[in-house]
């Protein structure tokens, strides 16, 4: 049945089946925040630097890697250089109030996961309504190859019904040879129906991720017209997530220009001469940063956000418009596709009757039987257009049923 299929395309879908993972990897990305945000950094910052000076003191030339005080030489500055530089520092650095910055990356965290769940929920109403319109052309094709396996019995049986009509004269014997061949064609478009049921049933398994079935029989359906739902469309939630998720940023960047509080330490070796032991030691201390003039970036920014969550409220109003447009056309479409129905019905039951007529009289030979053949031709092509346009019906349901959502 239909249900099948779509449960199968929900399976093999590689967006829902990643939905799982896509949560995941937004919750690591929150643990990361917390690290950055809570946790202390520690680092071991190591340097080595020697600056030595070519000494002409006393009359005498002599290279100092550690010059304990000269007065006339070659090389960098005593005072600049100290005679070199020796760390092996362990150094930790610690983010003080960053409780705003959290709720900040969570909130954005949380939305990232109601937008990937809402992309989900689109994902599958599309892959519903994709194999719906699929197996609706399959059942189409089934409908047409069953409605020409019934003219052709119609006629089977008045070809039989004919041969002793034809020996015993009362029928000519091309009479005979017009419905046959009549049935030669109904059997060569048959065929045809039948390549075409095969192409719309592979391309229903394709669209749904399995292998194909030697033997099969599609169950008919009837779809109803469903009701709006009673909370917000899958449509238009897209957009208001998107208007979230540009406010969700804004609120991380105005972060930047709030102060920013770590208190830091350092222990170990710290030399400017040669490094001993009485050089071992440690610091600790407090940093402020806090971003007071960027040249109106900020503002700059926020004006940008507006213009964005202008233009999403502008394509949401639209489709809003669109959509209602949309369904509107639909309905019409369905109820024109009613009225044709009731007419073709009447028709076909004023046909049976005049193919009961028909086949009575042409046992007497009252009627020609290019007049019985073009009638069953009629018939036949009468009921292919209202399995066409029943099916059509089926389609504008499916379509309005997506959009309803």
């Amino acid at each position: 049945d239909l249900d099948f299929f779509i449960k199968s395309a929900y399976r093999h879908s590689p967006l829902i089946q990643k939905q799982a993972n896509q949560d995941k990897i937004i919750d690591l990305d929150m643990e990361q925040f917390k690290r950055i945000y809570s946790a202390p950094s520690v680092n071991l910052n190591a340097n080595v630097l020697f600056a030595p000076i070519i000494s002409n003191d006393n009359g005498k030339t002599k290279l100092e890697l550690v010059s304990s005080g000269a007065n006339k030489y070659y090389g960098y500055d005593l005072g600049a250089s100290n005679g070199g530089q020796y760390q092996a520092l362990i150094s930790v650095n610690q983010p003080l109030f960053t409780k705003n910055h959290l709720a900040a990356q969570q909130d954005k965290a949380n939305l990232l996961k109601e937008q990937y769940k809402n992309r989900i929920a689109l994902s599958k109403l599309e892959l519903q309504q994709t194999v719906t319109h699929q197996y609706i052309l399959c059942l189409q094709s089934k409908k047409l190859i069953e409605n020409a396996q019934k003219s052709m019995a119609v006629l089977d049986i008045q070809i039989k019904e004919m041969r002793p009509l034809v020996n015993a004269g009362i029928l000519k014997y091309i009479d005979l040879k017009l419905l046959e061949m009549e049935l030669q064609n109904s059997q060569i478009e048959q065929e045809r129906l039948t390549t075409d049921y095969q192409n719309n049933l592979n391309a229903l398994y394709l669209l749904c991720g399995i292998s194909p079935e030697k033997s099969i029989d599609l169950q008919d359906i009837d779809l109803q017209i469903s009701k709006p739902k009673p909370d917000q469309s899958v449509f238009e939630k897209q957009y208001q997530l998107d208007s979230l998720h540009i406010i969700s940023e804004q609120k991380i960047s105005n972060l930047k220009y709030l102060p920013q509080v770590n208190a830091f330490g350092d222990a170990g070796l710290n030399a400017t001469y040669l490094p001993t032991p009485n050089r071992l030691g440690f610091s600790v201390g407090i940093g402020l940063t806090w971003n007071l003039f960027d040249g109106n970036q900020q503002k700059i920014k926020q004006q940008q956000d507006k213009i964005k969550l202008d233009n999403i409220e502008i394509d949401k109003n639209y489709f809003i418009n669109q959509n209602a447009i949309r369904k509107q056309n639909l309905l019409q479409q369905m109820n024109s596709l009613d009225t044709q129905l009731d007419l073709l019905d009447k028709q076909l039951a004023e046909y049976q009757k005049l193919l009961a007529l028909y086949q009575a009289e042409i046992k007497d030979g009252l009627v020609s039987i290019l007049e019985l053949k073009t009638l069953i031709k009629e018939i036949n092509l009468k009921k292919q257009s209202k399995i066409n346009i029943q099916l059509s019906k089926q389609i504008l349901i499916n379509a309005y049923n997506y959009w309803n959502h």
